[in-house]
C-alpha cells in the first residue's frame, strides 16, 4: 500500500502536501553556501549532491564552473559539519540516550545524525534571505535548464529536471521545526534501510529524544554554525 503524503506547514504559513520521497535536508547547504557566494549556480551546486541522492541520480562532473565549485563546497561543508564539536556531541549523546532505552545502536546513531540535520533545517527556515536564495537557485535551474551542464545520460537528466521542478513548486517547509513531524520523516527514511529501521516500540522513544534534540538546537544552533564556519575558515 502506498504511504500517504504528509501535510506540513510551510514557512509562509500555507499548508502543502509534501511527497514522501522529498527530503529538505539540503537546505542547510544553501544557507552555508551563501557564506561564500550569492551566485544562484553556486547555491544550486551546494545542494546537488543531496538532490541527486534523493532522486536516485548519480552526480557527475559539471561543466559550469560555479555549479562545480558549489558541488565541491558541499563536500567541504559536510566534513566541517560532521566534525563540528557540537554535532559530534549530539550524535554521541543520541547513541547513549537511545540505546539505554532499548533502541538499536545503528538506529540510535542514524536518529542522532539525520534528526539533528532535519531539525537544523527547520530552525534555518526562519532565514528569509536563505529561503529566497534557495528558491531562486531552483527557479534559475529550471528556467535555464542548468542540469544540461552536467554530464548525465538523458534519462537521468530528465529525472533531475523533473525533481527540480517539483521542488521549485514546493515552498520551503517549516515542518522540520516540529519534533513529531521529524520523527515521522525519520521513521520513513530509515524504513528503507532494514538494519536502521525503527521498531514500533522505538517510535515514542525516538520522538521523546527528538524533542530533546530540538530543545538543544533551539538554544545552540548558532554556536553549531559558528563551529562550522570556523572549520571552513570563513
Amino acid at each position: 500500500m502506498a504511504r500517504p503524503r504528509l501535510r506540513v506547514l510551510c514557512a509562509c504559513g500555507r499548508r502543502y502536501r509534501f511527497p514522501d520521497r522529498e527530503s529538505m535536508n539540503f537546505f542547510a547547504h544553501a544557507v552555508v553556501g551563501l557564506w561564500r557566494s550569492e551566485d544562484r549556480r553556486f547555491v544550486l551546486g551546494t545542494m546537488l549532491p543531496d538532490l541527486s541522492a534523493m532522486l536516485g541520480v548519480r552526480l557527475t562532473s559539471a561543466q559550469d564552473p560555479q555549479i562545480d565549485a558549489g558541488i565541491q563546497f558541499h563536500h567541504t561543508t559536510d566534513a566541517a559539519f560532521h566534525g563540528a564539536p557540537h554535532f559530534v556531541r549530539l550524535c554521541a549523546q543520541s547513541v547513549e540516550a537511545l540505546t539505554r532505552t532499548g533502541v538499536g545502536r545503528g538506529t540510535s546513531r542514524a536518529v542522532g545524525h539525520v534528526g539533528a540535520e532535519l531539525l537544523l533545517d527547520g530552525l534555518l527556515s526562519h532565514d528569509l534571505r536563505a529561503c529566497d536564495a534557495y528558491q531562486e537557485a531552483l527557479a534559475h535551474a529550471v528556467e535555464q535548464r542548468l542540469t544540461e551542464s552536467l554530464a548525465w545520460p538523458d534519462e537521468q537528466r530528465a529525472r533531475m529536471h523533473a525533481g527540480l521542478m517539483r521542488l521549485r513548486a514546493a515552498p520551503v517547509p517549516a515542518g522540520y521545526r516540529e519534533p513529531a513531524f521529524v520523527t515521522e520523516r525519520l521513521q520513513y527514511i530509515l524504513s528503507r534501510r532494514p538494519r536502521l529501521a525503527m521498531q514500533a516500540s522505538d517510535v515514542p522513544k525516538v520522538e521523546a529524544h527528538i524533542e530533546a534534540l530540538h530543545a538543544d538546537l533551539s538554544v545552540h544552533w548558532r554556536e553549531l554554525l559558528e563551529q562550522v564556519r570556523t572549520r571552513l575558515g570563513d
